[in-house]
């Protein structure tokens, strides 16, 4: 259970800090989704074998809902991804400490819940069909469906949302000043929701 837990921390730890410097710090610019996406591939390909790469607490919700994974085990990925996204935070304002000063955006609140149900939905459903479907076992491909599906939520929805799909990413966006604690528990609730949805509808198709 150690290697799987560093490993989830390394991922979420990484995850969020490519996501800081490229997108919230705008070092890639317009290319910052496809930037993302290609280290969460990476992230995935490297850490798969050992964890299965949660890296995000609703997709862990979404393996306990499968009975792919217990509630000790879930619970603790969570505390580790939330672990990591944090000092990822941290570090980012160290190394580019003026960029997340008066940066909190305002976003339409409907708009934006329905946004990360969408595609949070979307993320957990993907997920699910190429890491733990019977009918797709052993391919080769799961990392990079993941990242895609990722890169293409971020392009459609950063500007109504933020794009978090993910309760670790939301408090890294918050230490960051990108989103209001509020959004946090309102985009942690959403999320959960799509988790449920997603990984209920799963579970019924792949009986």
């Amino acid at each position: 259970m150690k290697e799987k837990l560093i490993t989830e921390f390394i991922g979420t730890f990484f995850l969020y800090l490519i996501i800081a410097l490229s997108a919230v710090a705008n070092f890639a610019g317009d290319f910052s989704p496809l930037v993302i996406g290609i280290g969460l591939c990476a992230l995935i390909y490297t850490s798969g074998h050992r964890s299965f790469a949660h890296f995000n607490p609703i997709v862990s919700l979404a393996f306990l809902i499968n009975k792919k994974q217990t509630k000790t085990h879930m619970s603790l990925y969570i505390i580790v991804a939330f672990l990591g996204s944090t000092l990822a935070a941290l570090l980012a304002m160290f190394l580019e400490p003026t960029v997340y000063q008066e940066h909190c955006n305002q976003y339409e609140l409907t708009k934006a819940l329905l946004a990360e149900f969408i595609f949070t939905f979307i993320l957990v459903w993907v997920i699910l069909n190429v890491a733990i479907s019977k009918n797709l076992s052993n391919n080769g491909f799961y990392g990079l469906s993941i990242g895609f599906i990722v890169a293409s939520g971020i392009y459609c929805v950063e500007s109504i949302s933020a794009a978090s799909f993910n309760p670790a990413m939301s408090i890294g966006l918050y230490i960051n000043n990108v989103i209001s604690l509020n959004l946090v528990i309102s985009y942690t609730i959403i999320q959960i929701i799509a988790s449920i949805f997603a990984s209920l509808l799963f579970k019924h198709l792949e009986k």
